[in-house]
């Protein structure tokens, strides 16, 4: 039988060893591709995301977790939608390593950059590699490679405001020139190009439709009509247009009315007598360029329907305001039962007498009034008959003397206490078995070192009592994440129970009654009303009753 030396011995030791000691990272890969990019010198995604794969190889104690990408993303700020989702991850512990091609993928802007690196990554624990940078946030890092990352950063977001500036001066040269640069032309009109600039031109069918509506409101009529008529003439509405590709209702088709703002927005619309206003996203002021395009009515017409339109709004702000001095206490519970739409709220007054005047407080649904197929014909609710509703519940449902109120907190409190003493105890036994997970692996190694089992059979089960671990972590989590809620839980139905006795034979309802004791209100037609409590199904069975009342 072959010696093995010593030093091999030795050197075999001691890259097991590191093997057990080493920390395993779990990692995300982030990879950015700029709005700017014109010249095509940034990489592409696919190609950052290889990048990083290829660095994992050689770096066995990183785990990919997931990869995470934002094409067409500025790196001046971090409003990212996969950015924000990678943040998510980091906060519920899924990934500690973020890997990117290099800083300017991460970002642009030099001091959000170096506060991410040097301050929120190492609070949460989290490795930082930007791969061509060569930078390691676990290296120990000396002052010229803190000073070179510092000088990347800011070349970075330099770079970002060149760009920026030269692509808002290219952009505003182009407006001036009367070019249309935005992706969907207005209501009316459609983009081609002519002599290499994109032009507005008029589209014939919708065009009509623009005059027909500036003349028949210019004539008198009002945005009520308006919608009717085009309801009536079956004329889609500009985002269904949009959708449908077709500007009168065909089979198979739904038709919705106007909404009356998109009629105003399109009669103020100067694009409609030929002047193109536009802004871009870096633009700190609008670009108007004249008699760009081709006018789809008169300014004559134009200036009359504005004059019109001001006119009205002076008169609308010159109304004296109705008396509204009461609290809207079904602020933010109130629905319709029919459509699922928030109920809107009416306030009158009337007079009962020559001296006496009354305040009406009801309820309607939006959507009752519109004349399309979304039409509700659910009927108005006043707040009287509300009350009356919910004041009868009150008495109905929670019949408890106050004496059973009280024992029932205390009853609360006490399973409170009892359950965290359980999550307790369930943490003291995960923890032991996180802690004896790596005395479990070095009498493996040992026994591997005796020769008692292989070097296979060791690190499988190396790689079981590590899952086992993490498993056991996550567990641990969980309960922090349970015991730390259920003094809150018990506080909210503690509260609910007070509530319920501080009102309990009141005569009328009042904000804090509803908003501690009431999540949503349904009414249907009929006037019947649904209420929907605050409490979840194992305090239900313990106070009863239903949930609706006709």
């Amino acid at each position: 039988m072959a010696r093995t030396s010593k030093r091999k011995v030795r050197l075999e030791s001691q890259s097991l060893q590191e093997n057990v000691s080493v920390k395993t990272y779990m990692a995300g890969i982030y990879a950015r591709l700029s709005v700017d990019n014109h010249d095509g010198k940034e990489i592409s995604i696919e190609t950052q995301i290889e990048m990083a794969k290829e660095y994992l190889k050689s770096h066995t104690e990183i785990t990919l977790y997931d990869c995470y990408s934002d094409l067409g993303a500025t790196g001046t700020n971090f409003q990212r939608s996969d950015f924000e989702r990678l943040m998510q991850d980091v906060r519920d512990g899924l990934i500690n390593c973020i890997i990117v091609k290099d800083f300017s993928r991460f970002g642009r802007n030099y001091i959000e950059t170096g506060n991410f690196v040097e301050k929120i990554f190492p609070f949460l624990g989290v490795r930082f590699i930007a791969i061509t940078d060569q930078y390691d946030s676990i290296k120990q890092a000396d002052c010229n490679e803190a000073l070179s990352m510092h000088l990347k950063n800011i070349a970075n977001e330099l770079y970002a405001r060149d760009i920026a500036e030269k692509v808002t001066a290219s952009k505003q040269a182009k407006m001036k020139q009367g070019e249309y640069l935005g992706s969907i032309p207005p209501y009316g009109f459609q983009i081609e190009k002519i002599d290499g600039k994109r032009t507005l031109v008029s589209e014939p069918v919708t065009s009509e439709i623009v005059r027909e509506i500036f003349n028949r409101y210019a004539s008198g009529e009002t945005f009520v009509s308006l919608v009717k008529w085009l309801y009536r003439q079956k004329i889609h509405r500009p985002s269904d247009y949009k959708k449908y590709k077709t500007v009168y209702q065909q089979e198979g088709q739904q038709l919705r009315q106007w909404e009356r703002e998109s009629i105003r927005f399109l009669l103020t619309n100067d694009a409609y007598i030929g002047n193109l206003v536009q802004s871009g996203k870096h633009m700190k002021e609008q670009i108007t360029a004249e008699h760009t395009h081709e006018p789809l009515v008169s300014e004559e017409v134009f200036y009359r329907v504005w004059e019109r339109i001001e006119g009205n709004i002076k008169i609308q702000n010159r109304r004296p305001l109705r008396k509204d001095t009461m609290e809207d206490i079904f602020r933010g519970v109130l629905y319709c039962g029919e459509c699922g739409h928030k109920l809107s709220r009416m306030v009158t007054e009337r007079k009962a007498s020559y001296k006496e005047v009354k305040t009406f407080v009801f309820y309607s649904c939006p959507n009752s009034k519109r004349i399309d197929e979304e039409k509700c014909e659910n009927e108005q609710i006043t707040f009287l008959q509300i009350q009356k509703v919910i004041l009868h519940l009150l008495k109905k449902e929670f019949l408890l003397s106050s004496t059973q109120m009280k024992k029932l907190m205390e009853f609360n409190k006490e399973a409170g206490e009892k359950r965290k003493e359980q999550i307790q105890k369930a943490q003291d036994e995960l923890q032991k078995s996180v802690d004896g997970a790596d005395r479990k692996i070095s009498s493996y190694y040992l026994e591997y070192r005796n020769g008692s089992i292989s070097q296979a059979q060791f690190l499988e089960t190396k790689k079981k009592l590590e899952e086992k671990k993490e498993q056991d972590r996550q567990a641990l989590r969980d309960l922090h994440t349970e015991y730390s809620s259920i003094d809150r839980m018990v506080d909210k139905q503690n509260q609910f129970l007070r509530t319920i006795l501080k009102y309990k034979s009141c005569a009328e309802l009042n904000a804090e009654l509803v908003q501690n004791l009431i999540e949503k209100i349904y009414v249907y037609r009929g006037k019947r009303v649904e209420i929907i409590w605050k409490w979840n199904d194992e305090f239900a069975k313990v106070m009863g009753g239903t949930d609706d009342e006709k």
